[in-house]
């Protein structure tokens, strides 16, 4: 959705959809966590917090709250042992692309194939990425092994992000 199009309806909604339950999930786990000196936190948001993506407006301004959220929470937390991070993926072959494609389809007055077709040369590696690389990434943020790791946005893109902190 463009900015333009939208209602302020449709901003409460995606504020409930995108931000508030991960705000009221986060302070109902992090005093747990706390008490154990440990606990990990995946935020999965999107890429479009480092660089916008057409037609997703709402989720670009309610993800990038979400990373200031994140961001700051994770520095007054700092010495406890309580890590949280964020994971920024790009075009993934997964059923919710379909929307995407789809509106850039019906704008463009094109097929949904001839859509993605387009997307998919945009990208670096020239192909949408695999659900399975979120996961690895994901598993690996939640393990002991990621103790340095916290407050950090990783974008999983294909090389999209052409921004130097991508």
């Amino acid at each position: 959705m463009k900015t333009m199009e939208t209602t302020l309806i449709d901003w409460d909604n995606a504020y409930h959809q995108l931000l508030r339950w991960k705000v009221e999930l986060t302070q109902a786990l992090i005093p747990i966590m706390l008490k154990e000196n440990y606990g990990r936190f995946v935020f999965l948001e999107s890429s479009s917090v480092k660089q916008p993506i057409d037609n997703l407006v709402l989720s670009t301004l309610l993800r990038l709250s979400v990373v200031g959220f994140v961001k700051t929470l994770s520095q007054e937390i700092a010495k406890s042992g309580v890590n949280l991070n964020i994971i920024g993926p790009g075009y993934h072959e997964t059923p919710a692309i379909n929307r995407l494609l789809d509106k850039k389809a019906e704008q463009e007055n094109i097929s949904s194939k001839e859509a993605k077709s387009k997307i998919t040369s945009s990208i670096r590696m020239k192909k949408m990425g695999n659900p399975e690389d979120l996961g690895q990434l994901a598993a690996w943020l939640l393990s002991r092994a990621s103790a340095y790791i916290s407050g950090q946005t990783i974008s999983v893109d294909g090389g999209q992000i052409l921004g130097i902190h991508g």
